[in-house]
């Protein structure tokens, strides 16, 4: 009778996290550095479930600029990491593919030297033009007010967390992920050499 029992609570106690991680769930992805939110929303089994908020950063953060992405310098820096624009699209071709019903990401950019903002710029600019129309058509860049660098964006999707999972790990073990990190997380140190003057 015991056996009769358990079996069927302990079926349960895998089959449903199972369920949950690998059936379709209803997600919202938020991205806004200007207040530093990336964050999933997540509604597991086609939207039944309860929500389940996952946040890439600290909730401290939440309502304040995200600060190095205000540090022009750093976070130009951080954007000339080579493959790190390669690596960003693959992830948000990936997101594409899942046929979103809303998807929409903006790069402003102000980097405080215009011929850095315009590498940037170009370099996006460049691997957008190689990509689907669906995808090309919802991703902007503009350049930015204040100095710095701006991610906004919002993309909404029936997807498995198993296969957001699968696109945010690609993501954040890439090399030129990690470089990028590292080049973000360091402050660059001012140059004090004396400018050279030339008498004429």
């Amino acid at each position: 009778m015991d056996l009769l029992v358990w079996t069927p609570a302990v079926a349960a106690a895998v089959l449903i996290p199972l369920a949950i991680y690998f059936l379709p769930a209803k997600t919202r992805i938020v991205i806004d550095t200007p207040t530093s939110t990336a964050r999933a929303e997540v509604r597991p089994l086609w939207g039944i479930g309860a929500a389940l908020i996952t946040r890439a950063l600290p909730r401290k953060l939440h309502g304040a600029p995200l600060p190095s992405f205000s540090d022009a310098q750093r976070v130009g820096h951080a954007l000339i990491t080579p493959g790190i624009i390669d690596v960003a699209y693959t992830a948000a071709k990936s997101l594409a593919d899942l046929k979103p019903r809303v998807a929409k990401l903006e790069l402003r950019l102000n980097l405080g030297d215009t011929s850095r903002t315009r590498v940037v710029q170009t370099a996006v600019q460049a691997v957008l033009a190689m990509a689907p129309a669906a995808l090309r058509q919802n991703v902007v860049v503009s350049q930015a007010e204040e100095t710095g660098a701006q991610i906004t964006g919002e993309f909404q999707l029936i997807a498995s967390p198993a296969q957001l999972n699968a696109i945010y790990g690609r993501l954040k073990s890439a090399r030129a992920t990690q470089e990028f990190r590292r080049r973000l997380n360091k402050k660059i140190k001012p140059d004090k050499r004396v400018p050279e003057v030339q008498v004429r």
